[in-house]
């Protein structure tokens, strides 16, 4: 056969079997300045999806990486801090949903990094996002080697850092709430908490869920997870849902990291959430939703 004939042949194969993947919302891609939250701990995301960098004498950890996409933004925001991907020794992840993991594969090359998922999440990082209980391939992303398993009540340390996982499964069967002692610019003591997502998608089966038969239990305990914390300095996988820009500008008008400080603020999502899970839940145990 020509060898345009068979590249024609190949690419119309390719183009019938390509996937198309979702819409990525401009907020999640948009680039914004890095800033520092509190003590070691910076946000070096975009607009709407939360990157931490936490930073120590023998090395950083970084807590969510974005979409595939936003891999660039977060590495130069680390740079632009004055920091190195280098010296990151350890990526976390509080949700194995594309939109949090999809930009760890080149973060973990970039920087030779372990990554630590929770068992539930473990199988779905690695695939790239095969096997997720709601979203189908139109939601891959990169595979991404899993170094380690985190268990519930697991203390990740990298020389002073010491991060504790709470599992908060439901919205993923491996989502993690991570909290971490952190000192303020006055030298008080705060608790940091990377809220797990409790949000329950379009779409996910409350009742009657085979694939996720254990979801509704999974879902109110991590509501009661969650409201045990003393969630003092309340950060999220999105920036939205703790007011990041806001809290930074105050911060940089003079508020200082105190900006963060927003234990109200930590409760009302966390309620918030709440509500709109049983409302949801109550809702398909009264018209259950087909197959």
């Amino acid at each position: 056969m020509p060898r345009t004939v068979t590249a024609l042949v190949l690419t119309f194969a390719a183009t019938a079997i390509a996937v198309q993947r979702p819409s990525i919302a401009p907020e999640w891609t948009a680039r914004i300045k890095p800033f520092q939250v509190m003590g070691n701990i910076y946000y070096v995301g975009t607009q709407d999806l939360s990157s931490f960098l936490i930073t120590g004498p023998d090395g950083d950890v970084i807590i969510d990486t974005g979409v595939e996409e936003n891999a660039g933004t977060v590495i130069d925001n680390i740079r632009s801090l004055g920091f190195s991907v280098k010296d990151v020794r350890i990526i976390l992840t509080t949700q194995a949903h594309y939109d949090h993991v999809g930009a760890h594969a080149k973060l973990k090359q970039e920087s030779g990094a372990r990554v630590l998922v929770a068992a539930g999440d473990a199988p779905v990082v690695q695939g790239g996002g095969e096997g997720d209980y709601l979203f189908g391939p139109e939601y891959h992303y990169p595979p991404t080697k899993v170094d380690g398993i985190v268990k519930d009540g697991d203390v990740v340390l990298l020389g002073p850092i010491a991060l504790t996982a709470h599992l908060t499964p439901g919205h993923t069967k491996g989502t993690t709430t991570w909290t971490l002692p952190v000192k303020d610019s006055a030298g008080r003591d705060h608790q940091a908490v990377f809220l797990g997502s409790t949000t329950v998608n379009p779409g996910t089966k409350l009742v009657m869920n085979d694939k996720y038969p254990t979801i509704e239990a999974d879902y109110r305990h991590a509501f009661e997870v969650e409201k045990s914390l003393n969630c003092d300095v309340f950060l999220a996988a999105h920036a939205s849902v703790f007011n990041a820009a806001s809290k930074a500008a105050a911060a940089a008008a003079g508020k200082g990291d105190a900006a963060f400080v927003d234990p109200q603020g930590c409760r009302a999502a966390i309620e918030r959430s709440e509500k709109a899970f049983l409302s949801e839940l109550e809702k398909q145990k009264t018209a259950p939703a087909k197959d």
